[in-house]
């Protein structure tokens, strides 16, 4: 039996570093030797085995890990859009191909939307089966490790396209990587300025380094009335990428009427608003972001990247071999990574 090293989530309060089978490819599957990997926070509640976690009908054991690039080792026997060597990336997103939302050009937000890394087996690991329709092929010119975190920045991406941010004020709430690539895409696709909040100064000084001209601490400046003082009509769009329950109250008091809220982070509480004056009166146009879509949000991703167009190395604060896994995993529960890769 041919064997591979794998992260594997073996039971609800164990993680083991082992060797597992490589898998086989079933007619419609890619096998890619996984070059690099990136680890996200949905990686960490799993990890956790957290609320979230315990609802999200995973099946254990479960090899961890969602984002990565790689090149594809085997295909099945009706593969058509990838062939043996090319490189690819990870949608995350798996559709059925069957609902009202795939038929109708929403095939992200599915109605019985399967997530590779979590509802089968994910790309910790020497080897992983991707569903074809996940294995998304990229230009080579792309770095593995930026390939590696092409679905976290696609959500970015498509948030910041959705809100039209050529020649917008922009305020971008949250600098954890998903925050950070939304600075970076913003600055990619023309926002006239671009402010970004955080409460720690090391994720600001990367949103600094990416492009965004102003940075205010939350823990230190009163956001609102900073951002107000500078633009009395208030921003044109905000992103939010926090989750904080707080920030998303706070940032429609500094929208402008008529402005675009993106919403990306998932609060851990309810949010209580105004609806009539924050809302209605303010004729305000809320977002929501769940994922890329497939796969326009893929093509202005890649030609960006491969035009030097997106400035996201930055994010990228640390990298091990996959055997160190529990380093990359402590800096990141701590908040002191911003993207971690690792190298099977």
């Amino acid at each position: 039996m041919n064997l591979m090293q794998a992260l594997v989530k073996t039971a609800p309060d164990k993680i083991e570093f082992k060797m597992v089978a490589i898998p086989h490819c079933g007619p419609r599957d890619v096998l890619i030797r996984v070059k690099a990997a990136a680890l996200c926070g949905t990686d960490l509640h799993i990890c956790d085995w957290n609320s979230w976690a315990q609802g999200a009908n995973i099946k254990l054991p479960l090899i961890l890990g969602h984002e990565c690039c790689g090149d594809v080792e085997a295909i099945g026997s009706d593969i058509t859009t990838v062939k043996v060597g090319d490189k690819v990336a990870s949608e995350t997103h798996i559709p059925c191909g069957r609902c009202y939302q795939c038929f109708n050009g929403q095939q992200h937000i599915c109605s019985n939307l399967k997530l590779f890394g979590i509802h089968m087996n994910g790309c910790f690991a020497e080897y992983a089966i991707i569903p074809e329709i996940g294995a998304r092929k990229i230009p080579t010119a792309i770095p593995y490790e930026l390939g590696a975190v092409m679905e976290p920045l696609g959500t970015a991406l498509r948030a910041v396209h959705e809100a039209k941010v050529s020649g917008a004020n922009v305020v971008v709430i949250g600098c954890g990587p998903i925050g950070l690539f939304a600075v970076a895409s913003a600055a990619a696709l023309g926002a006239a300025t671009i402010t970004a909040t955080d409460i720690s100064e090391s994720r600001l000084e990367t949103a600094r380094r990416m492009g965004a001209q102003v940075t205010l601490n939350a823990l230190q400046a009163d956001i609102p009335k900073v951002i107000m003082e500078k633009i009395s009509a208030g921003v044109d769009v905000i992103i939010e990428a926090s989750g904080n329950a707080q920030a998303y109250e706070q940032s429609f008091h500094f929208l402008r009427k008529g402005g675009r809220m993106v919403l990306i982070g998932l609060p851990s509480k309810s949010v209580n608003l105004n609806l009539g004056k924050d809302v209605v009166f303010k004729e305000a146009e809320i977002i929501g972001i769940h994922g890329r879509k497939m796969f326009e949000t893929w093509t202005q991703m890649e030609n960006l990247l491969a035009a030097g167009k997106l400035n996201i190395k930055p994010a990228i604060t640390h990298e091990f071999p996959l055997d160190q896994w529990q380093q990359g995993i402590a800096l990141a529960r701590d908040g002191r990574a911003g993207k971690v890769i690792f190298y099977p």
